[in-house]
């Protein structure tokens, strides 16, 4: 079972050699799943555990804020992911600008090969890090043999001829093409929260919605509109129209996550859910009265009702790795 260790995570146990993969992952793309299959396989040969070293919070808002960069991920959903996988352990580094300076020899040394006991090191093709990514297939070819440890690299993930990426993920959800995001993430993007109590104006407009409380930054990437949405619930897929963003029509400007589920009528307050995000639907309107977005809901949830004609949703398409 992975293991969150959020700062300064101590040893494993003595004795414990391992298989070893350091990097972000934000958003656990294919082109992770492929660097995570050859980890688990390599672990498997030479009977190591499995050790994923990654970051909080990601380094690049740490190393370049101005840039506001949207995380795919959080790190409670991302370690849960992994366990999913198969992965044995996940150590959470607390990254901050005093981690961004330790050379790649000092990080594989006091780290990797002391702390986590690393026998085998498995990286992307375009891995690096370290102060200042110094820390290259070749440092790294050259520490393995004063360390000891089998160095396996791990070829591109390549879909339609270029290779899978956050940021193409983060490009397509700026898009807001969630079709394009699904074949990039081997699965549907989910956001997860916490029902609470809302308004209740959505009960009023004929349209009752479960009010989420996101636990994670799932929300924060996707544009503001309206989506298609699945909930996997007591065993049940249930489908519905989901709302992100503001609501303009009442004068309402901070972001709300709500979700009206067709053919459901019970109590999910204080229910923690995991929202499967399909495809947008439109962006976010104001209208001019209640009435004119009460037909504008209606016909967006014909809309929704359209998508789901033209997919196939069998429960395994929920999985979160595929």
């Amino acid at each position: 079972m992975a293991e969150n260790k959020s700062t300064a995570p101590p040893s494993l146990p003595p004795g414990v050699g391992t298989a070893v993969t350091v990097g972000t992952f934000d958003g656990l793309h294919k082109g992770h799943l492929g660097i995570l299959d050859k980890l688990l396989n390599e672990a498997s040969a030479q009977k190591l555990s499995s050790l994923v070293v990654t970051f909080d919070p990601h380094p690049r808002q740490v190393l370049q804020p101005e840039f506001k960069m949207k995380v795919l991920l959080g790190t409670q959903a991302k370690v849960r992911l992994l366990a999913e996988l198969g992965v044995d352990y996940v150590a959470v580094l607390k990254f901050d600008r005093t981690l961004s300076q330790v050379a790649p020899e000092k990080f594989v040394e006091d780290y990797l090969v002391s702390r986590y006991g690393m026998k085998s090191l498995v990286v992307g093709y375009d891995h690096a890090f370290g102060k200042d990514r110094a820390g290259s297939e070749k440092v790294l070819g050259e520490l393995a043999t004063v360390y000891g440890y089998s160095l396996i690299k791990v070829p591109p993930v390549l879909m339609d001829g270029k290779p899978i990426s956050s940021s193409w993920v983060r490009s397509a959800l700026d898009a807001g093409d969630m079709q394009l995001t699904s074949r990039l993430l081997g699965r549907f993007f989910t956001i997860s929260g916490k029902v609470v109590e809302g308004a209740g104006r959505g009960k009023g407009l004929g349209h009752p919605t479960a009010n989420i409380e996101p636990e994670d930054v799932g929300a924060q990437a996707i544009p503001e509109g309206i989506y298609a949405a699945v909930v996997a619930l007591d065993g049940k897929l249930l489908r519905g129209a989901l709302h992100y963003g503001p609501r303009p029509t009442f004068n309402e400007k901070a972001p709300t996550l709500e979700l009206n589920l067709f053919d459901f009528s019970g109590d999910l307050y204080g229910r923690r859910i995991e929202v499967s995000v399909i495809e947008r639907i439109r962006p976010i309107l104001r209208f001019k009265s209640a009435g004119d977005l009460t037909r504008q809901m209606d016909r967006d949830d014909q809309e929704v009702k359209k998508v789901f004609e033209k997919i196939s949703m069998p429960a395994s398409t929920l999985s979160r790795a595929l």
